[in-house]
C-alpha cells in the first residue's frame, strides 16, 4: 500500500526521475509551471518557478543540467542560475504543448504533444528530439489525444506508448516502429497514465482516476497492483537506494472532494522488483 510522503501538492503531478547522484527524486507540476525534488537524505522538498509548463524533463551529463519540454519549447535549464537555453520549438499542430516523454537508451529524448486547452481532440502526436543534431522528428506513430505511457524495455528495442482516452497501453519496435500493436488493455475504472519499466522488464502503469499502480509482465498480463490513497495517481518511477522504493505522482486537478492525498508524492515499500537506471540525454551541452 502507498503512503504519502511529503505535504507538497500537486495540481497535476508528473513525470518523477531519479537522479541517482545527487539522490533527488525530482517531478513537474504541469499547470503550477513548477519543477520540483525531494532529498531523500534530508527531506527537504526543493521548487523551481518556470515561465511555462513543465510537461516533461530529463537528465544529463551534467548534475546541474536538466533537458526540459517546457508547453513552447525544448532547452536546457541550469538548477543553481534558472537559466534556460532554447533548443527548439514544440513540434506538431499550432495550440499544442509538451506532455509526456523519456531518454531511449541511446539517449535520444522521445516525447509528446497535446492540446495545451486539454480539449479531447487527436491533435497530439509523439516526437523525438535526436541527440546528435539536436533537431526534433515527428515519430510516424498514430496521433492521440491524451499522449502518456512513453518508457523502453530494458535493451531498448521496444517503445510503450498510449493514448489515455483509448483505455490501453500499446507498444511497437524500436527504433523502426514496426509491429505497431496493443500491449494492455487496462481491466479497471482508470485510464493509463505515466508508465516505467524495471529489471525484469515488466512495465508499471498509474491509473488515471483508478486509484492503483499495475505492474504487467512483458506479455501484457497483470501481475501485481498497488492501491493507492490518490484517485488519479499520474507516473510511477522506482528510485531511491538500489532503485528499491515504488514512487508515484499524483493529482488533485479536477476533484470535487480532494483529500489530504490527492496531488501528493506517495511510495510503497517492500516492491517486488528493481528499478533501472534513467537513461541520460546525451546531447551537447551549450
Amino acid at each position: 500500500m502507498f503512503k504519502t510522503l511529503t505535504d507538497t501538492t500537486s495540481l497535476l503531478g508528473e513525470c518523477p526521475v531519479w537522479c541517482e547522484r545527487t539522490e533527488r527524486l525530482f517531478w513537474t507540476d504541469i499547470p503550477g509551471c513548477e519543477l520540483r525534488a525531494l532529498d531523500l537524505t534530508s527531506g527537504e522538498v526543493q521548487r523551481w518557478s518556470l515561465p511555462e509548463s513543465l510537461g516533461s524533463f530529463a537528465l544529463t551529463a551534467n548534475e546541474d543540467v536538466l533537458l526540459m519540454g517546457l508547453a513552447s519549447c525544448l532547452g536546457y535549464y541550469q538548477l543553481t542560475t534558472g537559466r534556460f537555453s532554447k533548443i527548439a520549438a514544440t513540434p506538431g499542430a499550432p495550440g499544442t504543448r509538451i506532455n509526456d516523454g523519456r531518454c531511449d537508451r541511446m539517449g535520444n529524448f522521445v516525447f509528446s504533444t497535446m492540446d495545451a486547452a486539454e480539449h479531447v481532440q487527436t491533435t497530439g502526436r509523439f516526437h523525438r528530439l535526436n541527440a546528435a543534431t539536436l533537431e526534433t522528428e515527428t515519430l510516424d506513430l498514430p496521433e492521440v489525444a491524451i499522449p502518456n505511457s512513453i518508457c523502453f524495455s530494458p535493451d531498448g528495442s521496444t517503445l510503450y506508448y498510449a493514448d489515455s482516452l483509448l483505455g490501453c497501453i500499446s507498444c511497437c519496435d524500436y527504433p523502426s516502429l514496426e509491429n505497431q500493436r496493443v500491449f494492455t488493455t487496462v481491466d479497471g475504472q482508470g485510464a493509463p497514465d505515466g508508465s516505467c519499466i524495471d529489471a525484469q522488464g515488466f512495465l508499471w502503469n498509474a491509473e488515471w482516476g483508478g486509484s492503483r499502480v499495475v505492474r504487467y509482465t512483458p506479455d501484457g498480463k497483470v501481475d501485481h497492483v498497488i492501491y493507492s490513497p490518490c484517485v488519479q495517481t499520474t507516473c510511477p518511477v522506482l528510485a531511491g537506494p538500489g532503485y528499491a522504493t515504488l514512487y508515484s505522482t499524483s493529482a488533485l486537478i479536477g476533484l470535487n472532494k480532494p483529500t489530504n492525498s490527492d496531488g501528493a508524492l506517495i511510495k510503497a515499500e517492500a516492491i517486488v522488483a528493481d528499478g533501472l537506471p534513467e537513461e541520460r540525454f546525451s546531447g551537447r551541452l551549450n
